[in-house]
């Protein structure tokens, strides 16, 4: 009887063999990847559609007024706007940016004011022209009261006004117009759960930022924290030398595959490049539009 031989695989066969296995997977990992990214950006969706409809009815049972961003201490700790919407939407899932990376969580998660174990993390609140608590009652008026927009009375166009959306915060907290921070400082854990325009308000909203030292300021900067407008698409400049960084300004953050997942203040969603959120007519220059609650790029 003849004896069958086995043929075993040679060197060349099985390295061939790797290399088609190795160029599958290099394959499949980028759209493995994308596959993850899209279920991310669908959740974080879903939350924001969520938040937007807890901030509706929190007006609705104020008349209509939408909540701060926050409110000063006392009390302490400070209450913020998921804080207010908390009786409305008591899941802290959805207070979470499923987006955020580990890095940005080290400094964005927040806890919560009524319950400190858990927190919060990722989005901001367009508090300028929605609500904002900074106030002093020494100061001039408006800024001796917290400020609240009312829906249908400030606001009358809610389906291009932005409330709530991804965040990133500020770079730096107290730096001074001479450009004490530069493009390469590291982002910080202010205003993290804040939202600014491209341009600080004026004639709606808080009428400009406020100084921390005291004072209300109605000039074209941050004041509070130095810096200037235009930050995202160098128009002015927060920093000497370096317009367009965005120092001092809460901006918004392009996670979602390089675009803001974006929720108005009619409950939709969409996912906006970054100068589409401050350029609402596209003419190339930074303006308001998308933030007044008017709809309109002459209005700030």
């Amino acid at each position: 009887m003849r004896r069958r031989l086995r043929r075993a695989f040679t060197l060349v066969e099985l390295l061939v063999v790797i290399a088609v296995i190795a160029a599958l997977i290099a394959l499949l990992l980028p759209a493995t990847r994308h596959v993850l990214a899209m279920s991310r950006s669908a959740n974080s969706q879903g939350n924001l559609r969520q938040l937007c409809t807890a901030l509706q009815t929190y007006a609705s049972e104020r008349k209509g007024f939408l909540p701060a961003h926050s409110y000063p201490a006392p009390p302490t700790p400070r209450i913020r706007w998921p804080d207010a919407l908390w009786p409305h939407l008591g899941v802290r899932e959805v207070y979470l940016s499923p987006q955020v990376t580990a890095d940005e969580a080290m400094r964005m998660l927040t806890p919560f004011a009524h319950d400190p174990s858990i927190t919060f993390g990722g989005y901001g609140y367009n508090y300028q022209y929605l609500g904002n608590g900074r106030h002093n009652a020494s100061w001039p008026e408006p800024w001796n009261t917290a400020f609240h927009a009312r829906l249908g009375a400030m606001i009358s166009a809610p389906a291009r006004t932005i409330a709530i959306a991804d965040a990133n915060g500020t770079k730096a907290e107290q730096i001074d117009n001479a450009g004490g921070q530069t493009m390469d400082s590291p982002w910080s854990a202010n205003g993290v759960y804040a939202l600014d325009p491209p341009l600080a308000s004026r004639s709606l909203g808080s009428r400009g930022a406020r100084r921390a030292s005291g004072g209300a300021t109605g000039s074209a900067n941050y004041g509070y924290q130095g810096g200037g407008d235009g930050v995202l698409m160098g128009e002015g400049g927060a920093t000497v030398g370096r317009p367009g960084d965005p120092v001092c300004r809460a901006t918004p953050a392009p996670r979602n595959l390089g675009k803001v997942s974006t929720a108005f203040l009619d409950g939709h969603v969409e996912s906006l490049l970054p100068e589409e959120l401050d350029d609402s007519d596209g003419d190339g220059s930074v303006d308001n539009g998308l933030w007044n609650g008017l709809g309109r790029a002459d209005v700030r």
